[in-house]
């Protein structure tokens, strides 16, 4: 069973202890939420600041500094002055819009499934 961010290749099993929900469909899901950013792979183009509902991200002023990403199969070298930053995890809706919205090839933005409270 793959959750929502299989975009990133992510296989989760549900027998460790994660959240299970299903989809509109009754299809069954494992909602994953933000964790943090890649700095090595964010490269500041801010949409994931604009898509997110949960106010999650911001942009950060960083030392300017080359970056090269992966997009579209093709490496490319950035010239980045910011990045985006998680600012507000707890309030991510887990809907992995910012996932899908990046444009850097496996994604710049990690999440993990929620855990169950044993």
């Amino acid at each position: 069973m793959k959750a929502c961010c299989d975009v990133l290749g992510n296989e989760l099993d549900p027998a460790n202890g994660w959240y299970m929900s299903e989809t509109k469909a009754g299809a069954p899901w494992i909602p994953t939420f933000v964790d943090c950013i890649d700095p090595e792979k964010c490269f500041g183009c801010g949409l994931c600041v604009k898509v997110c509902t949960g106010n999650c991200y911001e942009l950060e002023e960083t030392e300017e500094r080359e970056v090269t990403v992966s997009i579209d199969g093709r490496k490319t070298t950035k010239l980045v002055k910011r990045v985006a930053v998680v600012v507000n995890a707890g309030d991510c809706l887990g809907d992995c819009s910012c996932h899908l919205i990046c444009p850097v090839d496996g994604g710049a933005i990690m999440c993990k499934p929620k855990l169950k409270r044993r």
